[in-house]
């Protein structure tokens, strides 16, 4: 183990102490570790599981995160504004004090005509798919809602933003539905593994953030890292056994309410995935480009 994944689970020893001392009759919990601050925050899948979705935010609010993205199904009906209200009722104090990039789910259809889903939010680029820059990687939020295949445009603008990019750079893609996934959802439901998977492992993209399957995984496929993020508020599902054997690329699932922190440390890219009681479900190094 090394020095930097020692501390941190120094840390997390810390936190369950200080927790077991607090006794349950105390109604609190630990604070999230002062490493986190000032970090970038990815989860998704809130839909109307709104008390949960009101602890996780508040987890998230604070660290004081520099951005927050989220995977998509935000709501669950993108066409009804009092969904939409409850959403900023719950998010409201975090929106205003940092930016938060979504990428649209099947529950917000973007590509829906009734949609109310961009008269939420102010985003870069066409509002569907755009890339943004934050604490030195570049994120890219893709709408696979839509078509992704290689003849349309979204394809087109994703393969000149990744070759775009220097081969130096930390970069991450974030969308709804996710090409690896042993969730109770279809695998690769969208087709994704033939359209635009090859785009990320011939361009070197460090890190794929999805949703849509309510629960916590991270896989390793050919160099890339991929996370399923859709634990923020919408009820969880248990994993597929009958993926499981044939899929072999999976290193971790976790049925739990959650999400994630993109941080820098010693001049490493860092994930931790934290659940909404404050427990560390995962922690890993992105690999340096």
């Amino acid at each position: 183990m090394t020095t930097l994944a020692k501390t941190h689970w120094l840390v997390l020893a810390t936190i369950a102490v200080v927790l077991v001392s607090c006794g349950s009759s105390s109604g609190t919990r630990p604070s999230l570790p002062d490493y986190l601050n000032g970090g970038i925050v990815v989860y998704g899948d809130s839909r109307t599981g709104h008390s949960v979705h009101r602890e996780v935010v508040e987890r998230v609010k604070s660290i004081q995160p520099k951005a927050v993205f989220h995977t998509g199904d935000i709501v669950t009906n993108g066409s009804n504004q009092y969904n939409w209200d409850n959403f900023h009722n719950i998010t409201g104090e975090l929106l205003a004090s940092t930016v938060f990039y979504p990428a649209g789910g099947n529950h917000e259809e973007p590509n829906h005509s009734g949609t109310l889903y961009f008269e939420q939010f102010t985003l870069p680029g066409n509002e569907r798919w755009y890339s943004v820059d934050a604490n030195g990687i570049r994120f890219i939020v893709l709408d696979t809602v839509s078509s992704i295949a290689n003849n349309t445009t979204q394809y087109q603008w994703l393969e000149s933003q990744l070759q775009s990019v220097s081969a130096d750079s930390t970069v991450a893609v974030v969308f709804h539905y996710p090409p690896y996934s042993t969730g109770q959802h279809n695998a690769d439901e969208k087709g994704l593994r033939q359209s635009i998977v090859p785009l990320f492992e011939t361009h070197d993209v460090d890190l794929v953030l999805t949703g849509h399957d309510h629960n916590y995984e991270r896989s390793e496929v050919n160099g890339v890292t991929y996370l399923v993020t859709g634990g923020g508020g919408a009820s969880l599902r248990n994993q597929d056994a009958a993926k499981v054997g044939s899929y072999d690329s999976s290193v971790l699932y976790v049925k739990a309410h959650h999400f994630c922190v993109i941080y820098q440390d010693a001049g490493k890219v860092m994930v931790d995935v934290w659940s909404k009681d404050v427990e560390l479900i995962d922690q890993f190094e992105v690999p340096v480009p």
